[in-house]
């Protein structure tokens, strides 16, 4: 019938024969742009099982569920955040859903709204003391929302965690022609939940054993080169004006630079927070294969997925349909709606799909860390060997060794691909990402980088942010080396700084409101 219809347009006098080339060549152009636009595909995978996840964003964002389908196909235990009460069908449908397409049971949902400041403490608290009731909502209402789930569908009590996927910060805010007060508030509350998360499940972390593999990976949006300029000389949160990209942009950046901190905040830790790197363990542990490689079996990176159709290009220009995530309804505007309609042929050739988009979170998920690489190579040299072995016993008793045991040319261990702490990662590789800075009394960042140890001992400071962070407390000051990576130290100190500054003012906002509400209850009773 399709090969009919195909005969007779071909023979049909309308058809333009003599444009066949032509249309070849358009078909043949179509499909490399729409190729290399994609992006590459992660050419690495983990077995996930028994590995718990967890992941924000996960039912707010094309890029958060389809993450969340290919963490539950491999056998990851998924808790997924989300701003909607557990009772909402939208949060119980997609569990049932996801664990049907997938067969994984693991996959859970806690609510934790992160634009919230009590409902981040409240989560992190019940995670990490296991109280049902820390967020201030009474037991019973969270037993009657849980119920509402799937069964078994509510996280369960264990502080375990191999990895933080904080994917809700991807997610375009304000339109292409200009942001609002709001759309500012939402951007810088979304990045202090990012930040108030990351130090109070910090604690849970550095406690766990040294052998395991603890990464945590910060998505951000494609427009942090807009803010990567001298102007970026002031990395606060005070209001700003300029375009939506770069507002963005800054979001994107200051993230990036304080996740690159936050690494070097691991690494100076002075208690052993990797396995040592000339022995092995009496279970055959893994080593690592120098400590200026990997310090500490907690990798923080940043990945950029690209810029998505779904979640980058639709709330562009408005094409959301009134979706609502959290505290924020998301203006609509029709006009963006009928555009992105018409623009759908040429956005589905230059923009990425989700499953595209996730391919370099995968790839920040699937890499191995270096002493991961090297145990491997160790491993594999050390199963040669006793194949090896075994063949030349065969051959001493006089027996002649099977071809799986013929013995082989040991070769030098090839040291792959292994994922750099701290870095930026997108398309599947590390970005070099320069961001010329100036410090508070004008002088560049880059000159200050002769004056060694005053430029990397900041004792009193970093002292005070481990002990907040929940680190082990330490004797003598802390030393950051200053890698001069996205800013160097000075820069990264100074965003750590702000966010530390600004998180502390939404806290006063949050006591000040509480406060006022409860001396209007009083005068209310009265």
């Amino acid at each position: 019938m399709v090969l009919t219809i195909l005969n007779r347009i071909y023979n049909s006098s309308y058809f333009p024969h003599a444009y066949i080339p032509h249309i070849v060549v358009g078909i043949v152009a179509v499909v490399v742009l729409h190729a290399l636009t994609q992006g590459r595909r992660t050419s690495r995978d983990r077995d996930l099982h028994a590995r718990t996840v967890l992941l924000t964003g996960a039912f707010s964002s094309s890029l958060g569920i389809t993450l969340l389908q290919e963490l539950a196909k491999r056998g990851a235990h998924v808790v997924c955040l989300t701003e909607k009460q557990l009772d909402d069908p939208r949060v119980t449908i997609m569990v049932s859903l996801v664990r049907a397409a997938t067969g994984n049971e693991n996959i859970w949902a806690e609510q934790c709204n992160l634009e919230d400041l009590t409902s981040v403490r409240g989560f992190c608290t019940r995670f990490l003391t296991g109280d049902a009731g820390a967020d201030g909502m009474s037991k019973e209402e969270k037993e009657r929302q849980k119920e509402a789930l799937p069964p078994g569908a509510a996280a369960p009590a264990d502080q375990r965690l191999d990895a933080i996927v904080f994917a809700h910060e991807y997610k375009q805010i304000g339109f292409f022609w200009g942001s609002g007060a709001e759309d500012e508030k939402s951007r810088e509350r979304l990045s202090l939940g990012s930040f108030l998360m990351t130090t109070m499940l910090l604690p849970a972390l550095l406690v766990a054993p040294v052998e395991r593999d603890i990464r945590i990976v910060n998505v951000v949006n494609p427009f942090y080169a807009a803010a990567a300029g001298p102007g970026f000389t002031d990395p606060s949160f005070k209001p700003r004006s300029g375009s939506t990209f770069l507002l963005e942009g800054t979001r994107s950046l200051r993230s990036i630079i304080l996740t690159r901190h936050l690494q070097r905040i691991l690494d100076a830790l002075p208690s052993p927070q990797a396995p040592p790197t000339n022995a092995t363990d009496a279970s055959g542990g893994v080593r690592v294969v120098s400590s200026k490689v990997q310090k500490s079996n907690i990798v923080a990176v940043s990945v950029s997925p690209g810029v998505s159709k779904v979640d980058t290009v639709a709330p562009l220009i408005g094409a959301v349909w009134g979706a609502s995530d959290g505290e924020r309804v998301e203006r609509t505007s029709a006009l963006g709606i009928i555009l992105y309609i018409l623009l759908q042929p040429l956005l589905r050739v230059f923009t990425k799909s989700p499953t595209s988009s996730i391919q370099s979170i995968l790839h920040a998920l699937f890499l191995p860390t270096p002493f991961k690489s090297l145990a491997l190579g160790i491993a594999e040299a050390e199963a040669l060997a006793e194949a090896e072995a075994a063949a030349e016993k065969a051959k001493k008793e006089g027996k002649d060794p099977v071809p799986e045991e013929k013995p082989k040319t040991l070769k030098k261990p090839v040291f792959k691909e292994v994922l750099k702490p701290g870095a930026l990662y997108s398309e599947c590789a590390v970005v070099q990402l320069r961001v010329p800075t100036q410090g508070k009394d004008g002088e560049k960042a880059e000159d200050k980088k002769g004056d060694s140890k005053e430029g990397r001992k900041k004792g009193g400071k970093e002292r005070e942010k481990a002990q907040d962070a929940g680190k082990a407390a330490v004797d003598g000051p802390i030393e950051l080396e200053d890698d001069g990576e996205y800013g160097g130290e000075d820069v990264g100190r100074r965003v750590w700084e702000a966010y530390e500054g600004a998180l502390k003012l939404w806290e006063a906002s949050v006591s000040k409101t509480a406060g006022s509400g409860k001396e209007k209850g009083k005068e209310a009773k009265q």
